[in-house]
């Protein structure tokens, strides 16, 4: 046992010193160490301005061990707490990649299949070319249904103002698309697209038969229990969204926003399947959970079977990069060590500073919601000490 315990001590120093993950399995977080942390963080960002409010929820072995909110609604308002709403922007694409392995799953798609099969206004793209001329040549390859929730497909982002806005929907939206050129060969290159997701929403709605809204509601919400989930928020959600902090001057400022928009000027009747969704910590966080219980709910109730959830964690072949992290179906997958979260780790952030992550070997789930303007998206600064926070609470657990 001495010798066991003076290993993972040796590895813990090792990490520190390198600043690499080698971590073996089998810690648990030390939740009044982390929450400390994660307090002290908020708090000090609170006080140079870079920050309005935070809150964090964090799982493991299904056991809540965080559940902390810090800081304000807004800049001059009121405390936050547990009901907060927040924009989450792009971890709406997650849940709409869970939808697409839905109908996966129930065998009313194969996400292999081209997606000219669904949509035949797809048959015939063009790719644009990357020089100055932007010359169009006919695209040889399809664009495969996994493609687009994987930034493989070569689709662009919608325009909608190429599209009127009481007219903008998924559907209205994967059309405008189907007319646009391609920016690279399917499945030759990577570049993120929040449009290529409207095109997969519409896809399930071909598929089953519903509205997208009613289908990810019905599907996913309504079983995991996720009440404040939604592209249209109430009068009375509205009155719990965060406001969007800026940081102008050296000064924290409330940003401005799109009266009634929960992402950008994008209408709410849009439905955004990769950027539109507003939901609270505590919804995600049963999100979260569904996805590292194997694709059942709390209650035990089946979402989608783990088989077709493993897709999600599985970085598509397209993406050849050399990168520590890859693409998953929605999410990013950390591929190599060199990253705060260990190997297998999965999730993703939004545009306004929401981030999630799912570490499979650890047993942890953890949402991290605020909503800012310039401080969010990928590698933001608060989720990296999120999950640093975390990873540094680690506590060997010894059964003698």
């Amino acid at each position: 046992m001495k010798v066991l315990i003076f290993i993972n001590s040796l590895i813990m120093f090792i990490n520190s010193v390198l600043g690499v993950n080698c971590m073996p399995t089998g810690y648990a977080i030390n939740a009044k160490k982390a929450e400390s942390a994660i307090t002290a963080s908020a708090n000090k960002r609170i006080e140079e301005g870079t920050l309005t409010g935070a809150h964090a929820i964090v799982f493991q072995k299904g056991k809540q061990i965080i559940n902390k909110a810090v800081g304000l609604y807004e800049v001059g308002g009121k405390e936050l707490d547990d009901k907060a709403i927040y924009r989450i922007a792009s971890m709406t694409k997650p849940i709409t990649a869970v939808a697409l392995l839905i109908e996966h799953d129930r065998g009313h798609l194969n996400i292999y299949d081209e997606l000219k099969k669904y949509m035949p206004e797809f048959s015939e793209m063009f790719v644009s070319s990357k020089d100055e001329n932007e010359t169009l040549t006919k695209a040889e390859n399809s664009i495969k249904l996994y493609q687009l929730v994987s930034h493989v497909s070569g689709v662009g982002d919608v325009d909608i103002n190429a599209i009127e806005s009481d007219r903008c929907t998924c559907k209205t939206a994967a059309e405008w698309l189907a007319s646009q050129p391609l920016l690279f060969e399917p499945g030759t290159d990577q570049m993120y697209s929040t449009g290529a997701y409207d095109i997969a929403a519409r896809v399930i709605e071909i598929t089953s038969g519903m509205e997208f809204p009613e289908y990810i509601k019905v599907n996913i919400f309504d079983k995991l229990g996720m009440t404040d989930t939604t592209f249209e928020p109430t009068e009375e959600q509205w009155s719990r969204m965060v406001g969007v902090h800026n940081f102008v001057d050296g000064k924290a400022v409330n940003g401005s926003t799109v009266p009634g928009c929960v992402f950008a000027s994008f209408p709410v009747t849009y439905h955004a399947a990769g950027a539109g969704l507003a939901s609270t910590a505590n919804d995600y966080i049963k999100f979260a959970q569904m996805l590292l219980n194997g694709g059942k709910a709390e209650d035990g109730t089946v979402i989608l079977s783990e088989k077709t959830l493993k897709l999600m964690s599985t970085p598509v072949p397209d993406d050849k990069r050399a990168d520590n992290t890859l693409w998953g179906l929605g999410v990013r997958v950390i591929v190599k060590p060199g990253n705060t979260l260990p190997v297998g780790c999965f999730g993703w952030s939004g545009a306004y500073g929401s981030h999630f992550w799912i570490d499979p070997v650890n047993k942890i789930a953890a949402v991290y919601m605020k909503n800012s303007s310039f401080d969010g998206g990928a590698g933001n600064k608060s989720a990296n000490e999120f999950e640093r926070d975390i990873m540094d609470s680690f506590k060997l657990k010894i059964v003698i």
